[in-house]
């Protein structure tokens, strides 16, 4: 009997890409593929002393250049899945550079791009040398649909989506630790310092709605940035007590499926509200900060939303029971450039065929008892780490860092794979 093929998925960031990895992983094993999930403390070690047939990245600098280029020799194919999407030449050239640690990356070594849209997708066949066969036009795994389930929850809570990670950062180094070494005369840093007064200005925004909306009796839920420390909120529960809640679930979906109506900054974070047909309220007429530059293609974020100048108007917009989601051609448009939500296969499904019908006839190159085994006692060796080093430590990997000892799917992923295997 043939032994199967191990496949092993990076997940970068928990809280941004732990549904739609553990999603792709569920399909993979349907295909007949023992499925490992690694995150940023397992992933390297793992590959440094074992060869899994495949694995899936969510970046080319995950590893340095001699890294792949020493796992692909032993036969791993390396397949890299775009988690942060751009359609400017200052993000596209951050998510794949030419070189990293002074080392140049050779595109060549990866058996495929699994990229968001044509940005990215042109970027790379041009610039980084890599056959255009390689490079597929997929779409996020992030908006695929089978992470949407149907709402059904009427219950009336505000939703507050913070994208405060500049001023809390999710392994809560003090902001000087950033400022230290950037450059204020040099333009490309002039976005982390607009970050910096949107950021704030925007948090004292909600803060204020949330203490508002808490006096008059309503239910407020704060889900944080993926790259965010959820600890830093516990001020806020402190203040507002148990009609407060900081959101604690491992996917946005989850979230999203228990608040009636959204407000926050005007970024991409509004495309999930926005897919899921709830009412967004933006800061954005109350604020005096805003982004420039780049971080313009923000604006189309703001089409569906809804423009309350004062912070009581944005509390009688949240109250409002008649409130109901807009929806805009050009945001509609947009996304489907940006995402390319228009493709007919989905992006989780794509990938696992492509995978599978690249791969059918190679044989397994690992022991997947030993593989799990060794990454049961990375998960177990790092909790005890955390847990005796640095009291902060154990938080920000329940927070952020994958970990097949604390994470496990939740009831609402497991109906969502029901409904879709």
């Amino acid at each position: 009997m043939k032994n199967k093929k191990t496949v092993i998925i990076h997940i970068d960031a928990l809280r941004r890409e732990y549904l739609s990895g553990w999603l792709l992983g569920e399909f993979f094993k349907k295909k007949g593929y023992n499925v490992l999930l690694t995150s940023r403390h397992s992933s390297k070690r793992i590959l440094k002393f074992l060869t899994p047939d495949i694995f899936i990245s969510s970046h080319v600098f995950l590893l340095t250049p001699l890294q792949w280029k020493n796992i692909t020799s032993k036969g791993t194919k390396v397949y890299i899945n775009e988690a942060e999407g751009t359609n400017h030449l200052h993000g596209v050239s951050t998510t794949y550079p030419e070189t990293y640690n002074n080392k140049t990356i050779d595109y060549s070594l990866f058996s495929g791009i699994f990229v968001w849209a044509d940005y990215s997708y042109n970027f790379v066949i041009k610039n980084r040398k890599i056959d255009s066969g390689k490079v597929y036009l997929n779409g996020s795994t992030r908006q695929s649909v089978l992470s949407r389930p149907e709402r059904k929850n009427d219950k009336v809570v505000v939703g507050i989506i913070s994208r405060f990670e500049i001023i809390n950062t999710f392994d809560q180094r003090h902001p000087f630790v950033n400022l230290i070494d950037l450059d204020p005369e040099h333009p490309d840093w002039k976005w982390y310092y607009e970050r910096c007064a949107v950021d704030s200005e925007a948090f004292s925004i909600v803060s204020k709605l949330i203490s508002k909306l808490i006096k008059l009796g309503h239910y407020v839920s704060m889900r944080a940035h993926p790259n965010e420390s959820i600890d830093s909120y516990k001020l806020l529960k402190k203040k507002f007590g148990k009609f407060f809640e900081i959101d604690k679930s491992l996917s946005i979906s989850e979230w999203l499926n228990n608040v009636s109506v959204v407000v926050g900054t005007t970024s991409s974070a509004f495309t999930e509200p926005y897919l899921s047909k709830i009412p967004i309220i933006s800061t954005s007429k109350i604020q005096n900060f805003h982004y420039s530059g780049d971080y313009q293609f923000h604006d189309n974020f703001d089409l569906p939303a809804y423009h309350p100048k004062t912070v009581d108007e944005m509390v009688e917009l949240c109250t409002n029971p008649e409130l109901v989601a807009k929806s805009s051609k050009v945001l509609d448009e947009f996304l489907n450039s940006f995402y390319s939500l228009d493709n007919k296969i989905d992006p989780i499904v794509k990938i696992v065929d492509v995978v599978s019908n690249e791969n059918e006839d190679k044989s397994t190159n690992i022991n997947y008892t030993i593989a799990k085994f060794f990454l049961y006692s990375l998960d177990i060796l790092f909790i005890i780490k955390n847990t005796i080093i640095n009291s902060k430590g154990i938080n920000v990997m329940k927070n952020y860092n994958y970990n097949r000892l604390l994470h496990k799917p939740s009831k609402f992923m497991k109906n969502i794979l029901k409904k879709t295997l």
